[in-house]
C-alpha cells in the first residue's frame, strides 16, 4: 500500500475513510437485500408461468432472472454511485480542509483522480457483490458468456460515466446536499430526456405521411442510434435483443437489425447494406469519451473556493 500512497495520497486517504465505519457495510447489505428480493419473486414468478414447458423452462427462467438482475443493479448503480462522488470534494469543504487540500504540493488531476477512483472502487466492489447472482441465471441457461461480459461492461461504463458526472458537481457546488441534488437530477435528466427527445423527434419528422428525404440516409440512422446509446438502459436493452437475436457481432446489418428503437423498415431503404456498430460498443466510447471530458474540466475547475465580498470584508 505504501507505492499507492506514495503514488497518489489522496486515493488511499479517500479509500480508508470510505471502508472506515458501518456505512459501506450498510450500503452493502441494502444493496444485496433489494437484488435478492425481486431475484427470488422473479423465480417463483417465472417458475409458475413456465411450469408446463418443461424443456425450455430453464433457459426462460434464467433469460427472466440475468435481464432482471442487470436492471435492478442498474439502477441501483446510478443512484448510489452519483451520489458518493457527488461528496467527494463537497465534504472537503464543509469541514474547511479544502483549502488546505489544494494548497499541498499534489498538482489538481492527482485530487481528482484520487477522489473519482476511489468513489470507482467502492462502485467495483458493488458490481463483483452483483456477480454470484448473474452466475445463477447463468447456470439456468439461455444466458450466453457474451451476455454476461458485455453486462459487467455496461455497468461498469454506467459508474464510470455517472461517477464522472459527480465528481464534476462536487467541485462545483459547496454543500453536499446541493451536490447530490443536482447530480441526481443530471441523472434523471439523461434517462428521461433522451427517450423523450426521441419520441418528440420522431412525432416531429418520421410520422408525416412522406418523410423528408434526409430521414432515409446511413447518416440519419447512425446519428440516431449514437444519441440512442447515450441512454444505458435503452444501450443494453437494444444490444440484449441483438444478441438474442443472433447478431453477436461488434458490427449488426442494418437491414437484419430489427432493433425496436431505430426507425421502422421503412425509414431504411437505401441503407439496407450498411452495417452499424452494436449499441453497447457505441455505449461504451461514448461514456468513456465524456467521462475523459468530465474528469478534464473537473481538474481545470479545481481551485480555491471564493467567498466574494462577504469574506473580503472580514
Amino acid at each position: 500500500m505504501s507505492w499507492l500512497s506514495n503514488a497518489n495520497p489522496v486515493l488511499v486517504k479517500e479509500l480508508r475513510g470510505r471502508m472506515r465505519g458501518a456505512r459501506a457495510f450498510v450500503i452493502l447489505t441494502v444493496f444485496l437485500l433489494v437484488l435478492a428480493i425481486p431475484t427470488v419473486l422473479i423465480y417463483l414468478s417465472m417458475a409458475q408461468t413456465v411450469r408446463f414447458d418443461p424443456f425450455s423452462a430453464g433457459q426462460q427462467i434464467g433469460k427472466a432472472l440475468f435481464i432482471g438482475i442487470v436492471t435492478i443493479a442498474l439502477i441501483q448503480i446510478m443512484i448510489v454511485v452519483p451520489g458518493q462522488a457527488a461528496s467527494a470534494l463537497t465534504s472537503e469543504k464543509e469541514r474547511e480542509t479544502y483549502d488546505l487540500l489544494i494548497s499541498t504540493l499534489l498538482p489538481p488531476w492527482k485530487i481528482i483522480i484520487g477522489k473519482l477512483l476511489a468513489a470507482l472502487a467502492y462502485a467495483v466492489l458493488l458490481i463483483v457483490a452483483v456477480i454470484p447472482f448473474m452466475a445463477v441465471s447463468f447456470f439456468f441457461g439461455g444466458v450466453t458468456l457474451q451476455e454476461f461480459l458485455l453486462a459487467l461492461l455496461g455497468l461498469l461504463v454506467t459508474v464510470i460515466l455517472f461517477g464522472s458526472i459527480g465528481i464534476l458537481w462536487s467541485v462545483i457546488m459547496r454543500r453536499s446536499l446541493a451536490a447530490t441534488i443536482v447530480t441526481q437530477a443530471t441523472t434523471v435528466a439523461v434517462l428521461l430526456g433522451i427517450p423523450f427527445l426521441m419520441v418528440v423527434f420522431a412525432i416531429l419528422f418520421l410520422s408525416r405521411p412522406t418523410e423528408p428525404e434526409w430521414t432515409r440516409s446511413g447518416v440519419f440512422l447512425f446519428l440516431w442510434l449514437s444519441f440512442m446509446s447515450l441512454h444505458p438502459f435503452l444501450a443494453l436493452g437494444s444490444s440484449e435483443i441483438l444478441l438474442t437475436e443472433g447478431q453477436t457481432d461488434v458490427l449488426f446489418s442494418a437491414e437484419r437489425g430489427n432493433l425496436f428503437l431505430l426507425p421502422t423498415s421503412g425509414f431504411r431503404d437505401g441503407v439496407n447494406e450498411m452495417m452499424l456498430p452494436q449499441p453497447w460498443l457505441l455505449y461504451t466510447l461514448e461514456g468513456l469519451l465524456i467521462s475523459v471530458v468530465l474528469v478534464a474540466i473537473s481538474i481545470r475547475l479545481l481551485g480555491p473556493i471564493n467567498d466574494g465580498p462577504r469574506r473580503r470584508r472580514k
